[in-house]
């Protein structure tokens, strides 16, 4: 019996020892590595989140939007010398695609925060949105930029942004409302920011953005040369006051701009000295919130005026809008197309220069309401006028133009909530100062000196 017992125990100690040799030879599942959440940085506001291993946050943002117009009979001519009457030729319908990805970039330093934004824009287009775009592809014209690429620190922003003059946001206007001009560029800018929502500002920005119209120089024995934009040297200067408060905000802005002449050469071959132009204008606009019609309801009021400087009024240049356009760079109406209206004209008599400058100035008003909260609509009217010198109008046979529009939109959506759609209908009137031999000519051509029309619109747009 003892014999039988020590032999069991023998047993049960070989095999507990070969069952831990067995479990030493196996794979020993390891713990799983800690996941690297996401961290968000809501000092920045919602949407920015902090790049792994550094201080920087960033933020994705941008939009697409597709838009399909149409409009009535649509006829560009451009007086005598043109190369053909259009007379129903042109398209009256079109669309558009535009892509804006942007990225904003955000870090905390010992002088306030250093910020970074990089937005593209790319945009397809064809039909009624054709005119006077840079690239042309096949049928379909497309346009790639940077539309914004700046740095902000310390209260100084550098690089291409929207101008400091604007005031309108044109975002929920699908038709060119003349008035206000929409554009980015490059600049150099210093913003101070005050107590109670005040705002004040001071830069320089990129003058051939704010150039306006092809212009012309009259000599008394020879004509040359003409009116282009400011010399890369001389950038126009801006300065802004703003306030923004519980009733509404308020804006006003000036702004000095610079054009030259380009200096052709004279009889004896000898190069002209260039000379600089001097331009000015001036904005004032105010946004009242009316929170007994609606939580987000707001009018808004704006005018404008400048001399020599007539994009700055939201005539042709860096508007990208002209008295006969409905859409920005394209859609026009039908009949006679006044793209003459410049800046300055200069006129050298006996070897001396001198600029007269046009004059311009418009007003503009929008109501936006809210029916419900994803329903929204924008009614916005507005008369811009152009007084253009004798010489302007001795030299082209184009004078004083005005014009009067007026558009209304009804939106459903809430951005970067929803998608958005809407549909905007507008009407455009505009009467020409033309010369006799234009006059005679259009009518010969059956062509209509100031022209009026209609355009609609319906868009789908999609916010990040």
């Amino acid at each position: 019996m003892k014999i039988l017992k020590t032999a069991l125990l023998g047993c049960f100690a070989a095999s507990v020892t070969l069952t831990n040799a067995n479990a030493a030879d196996l794979p020993v599942k390891q713990t799983a590595a800690a996941v690297q959440y996401v961290e968000a940085c809501p000092a920045f506001g919602s949407g920015f989140y902090k790049l792994p291993g550094t201080d920087t946050c960033i933020k994705h943002f941008g939009s697409m939007k597709f838009n399909l117009a149409f409009q009535d009979e649509r006829s560009a001519w451009f007086g005598p010398g043109a190369a053909a009457v259009q007379a129903g030729a042109s398209n009256t319908t079109g669309w558009q695609l535009s892509v804006r990805p942007g990225w904003d970039f955000r870090a905390p330093t010992e002088y306030g925060t250093l910020r970074s934004v990089i937005q593209l824009r790319v945009d397809q287009r064809n039909g009624v949105h054709e005119n006077d775009d840079p690239v042309l592809t096949g049928n379909m014209r497309t346009n790639n930029l940077i539309y914004r690429g700046y740095v902000e620190w310390a209260g100084f922003l550098i690089g291409r942004a929207p101008s400091q003059f604007e005031y309108l946001d044109q975002d929920d206007i699908v038709t060119a409302i003349g008035g206000d001009p929409s554009t980015t560029l490059m600049q150099a800018t210093y913003t101070f920011i005050g107590p109670a929502g005040l705002k004040a500002s001071l830069g320089l920005e990129d003058s051939s953005a704010w150039s306006s119209g092809a212009g012309a120089v009259t000599d008394l024995t020879t004509e040359r040369g003409g009116i282009g934009d400011g010399p890369n040297r001389l950038f126009d200067i801006v300065a802004t006051l703003s306030v923004e408060q519980s009733w509404g905000n308020a804006k006003i802005a000036g702004a000095v701009h610079f054009t030259q002449t380009n200096g052709d050469l004279d009889s004896n071959g000898v190069p002209d000295t260039t000379k600089i132009g001097t331009g000015w204008a001036v904005l004032s606009g105010v946004t009242f919130n009316l929170p007994m019609l609606g939580p987000k309801d707001q009018l808004l009021v704006e005018a404008t005026y400048s001399d020599g400087a007539v994009a700055f009024s939201g005539i042709n240049g860096g508007a990208e809008n002209d008295f006969t356009a409905f859409e920005r760079r394209g859609q026009f109406l039908s009949g006679l197309q006044n793209f003459w209206i410049t800046d300055t004209y200069a006129v050298n008599s006996g070897g001396t220069w001198d600029f007269e400058n046009t004059k311009a100035w418009s007003i503009l008003g929008q109501m936006k309401h809210y029916w419900a909260p994803l329903w929204r609509s924008n009614l916005t009217a507005s008369y811009h006028k152009a007084d253009v010198p004798d010489i302007g109008f001795a030299s082209t046979g184009y004078g004083d133009t005005s014009a009067w529009d007026v558009a209304l939109n009804l939106i459903w959506g809430q951005s970067r909530k929803t998608a958005e759609v809407g549909a905007e209908i507008a009407y455009k009137s505009t009467t020409q100062q033309v010369s006799s031999a234009i006059a005679a000519a259009a009518a010969k051509n059956s062509i209509d000196i100031d022209p009026s029309g209609w355009a609609v619109s319906f868009f789908i747009k999609r916010a990040w």
